[in-house]
């Protein structure tokens, strides 16, 4: 039996298409040169009908940038949460999950990137993304540390190691176009477990 959707379901639906259409356009024709109008065809709805749920173009690209942001934020700073065991069966675990997040996400990944090469034209969203680096940074630092001392890992700083792998998350959609099925992810993994250690202990 088919389910019917309560008002605010289709409400939330409807804003989720918008919102997904959004990062699609925007991601493909950066924030000036994609218009509402083109957003909203793309989403199946009139012109006045995203107005309804985004105040403006901005706020909208505000939620494309920060929305998926805040769901992917908890793989990245629950990490002895989220991943058990010794700190090299934390990493590897973590790697995997982030590598696979990321795979899947190319258009936001080329949105964070637009943000990021121009901080002065968007630094509220530049503000939100360095805080949430900063973030990471506390939470692996320890696990990290923890590594260091089991000599799993490489005897560099920390920050450095950390930084360096978000490095190659940020920079996967650059480099590689090829599908997430295909087997470089699994390449690209084993290069991110790198950045922590000597392969052998990996």
């Amino acid at each position: 039996m088919n389910s019917i959707l309560t008002n605010d379901e289709k409400k939330k639906r409807k804003r989720s298409t918008i919102l997904d259409a959004a990062i699609k356009l925007y991601s493909e024709n950066g924030f000036a040169e994609t218009k509402v109008a083109e957003i909203a065809k793309e989403a199946g709805v009139s012109f006045g009908t995203v107005f309804t749920y985004f105040n403006s173009k901005e706020e909208l690209y505000e939620a494309a940038i920060l929305e998926p942001l805040e769901e992917i934020k908890p793989y990245f700073i629950e990490i002895e949460e989220r991943f058990k065991g010794e700190p090299l069966e934390i990493i590897k675990e973590m790697v995997d999950c982030h590598v696979q997040l990321f795979a899947t996400r190319s258009e936001y990944l080329r949105l964070i990137q637009q943000v990021l090469a121009r901080p002065e034209r968007f630094p509220k969203l530049f503000k939100e993304l360095d805080a949430f680096v900063n973030l990471f940074i506390d939470c692996i630092y320890p696990v990290i540390e923890a590594g260091q001392r089991l000599g799993y890992f490489y005897e560099e700083s920390p920050l450095l190691i950390a930084a360096s792998y978000l490095s190659i998350l940020n920079g996967m959609r650059l480099t590689f176009i090829d599908e997430y099925t295909n087997m470089v992810w699994k390449d690209i993994t084993r290069q991110a477990l790198r950045l922590f250690g000597p392969i052998s202990n990996l």
